[in-house]
């Protein structure tokens, strides 16, 4: 029997008499959880990105991601949704413990293939990231120049 904390005798917070013999609640939560590293960590054998055509619309597919979270999911999403032939975008992650974010996107006619434009996306986004990576280690530097210690004012 699960136990969660509870009025004591006279209404004011704290533990159930009955919660000191039988497991409570944060303490199962623990017991249960993932260890975190496997919700980001990839094993040699896994497979990040596979892909399924969806048949229900033309031009559509799915691509399933394994271990990514929203972040990744909205930033593909919206670099897809700035292509002109890219008809429709988004990405769904089935569940909080369930580590695969799901791509759908459709394009709107056979000159560019659903994977073909994620493939554009995610090349994009590295171009934009290294950028950005450059432009920050550029000013660190200019900055460190400057003083002996970076994060001063």
């Amino acid at each position: 029997a699960l136990h969660l904390l509870s009025a004591g005798p006279h209404g004011r917070g704290g533990r159930s008499s009955s919660c000191r013999s039988t497991p409570c609640l944060a303490a199962m939560v623990f017991e249960n959880a993932q260890d975190r590293k496997d919700t980001w960590l990839m094993d040699d054998d896994e497979v990040k990105i596979t892909y399924e055509t969806f048949e229900k619309a033309q031009n559509c597919g799915t691509a399933i991601i394994k271990k990514e979270d929203h972040t990744v999911g909205n930033l593909v999403r919206q670099q897809l949704l700035n292509y002109s032939d890219v008809r429709f975008a988004a990405y769904q992650i089935p569940h909080p413990l369930d580590h695969r974010l799901f791509v759908r996107v459709q394009t709107a006619d056979d000159t560019s293939t659903p994977m073909t434009a994620l493939q554009r996306s995610l090349e994009d986004l590295h171009d934009e990231f290294s950028h950005l990576e450059d432009e920050f280690n550029k000013e660190l530097n200019s900055h460190m120049q400057q003083s002996s210690d970076p994060f001063s004012g």
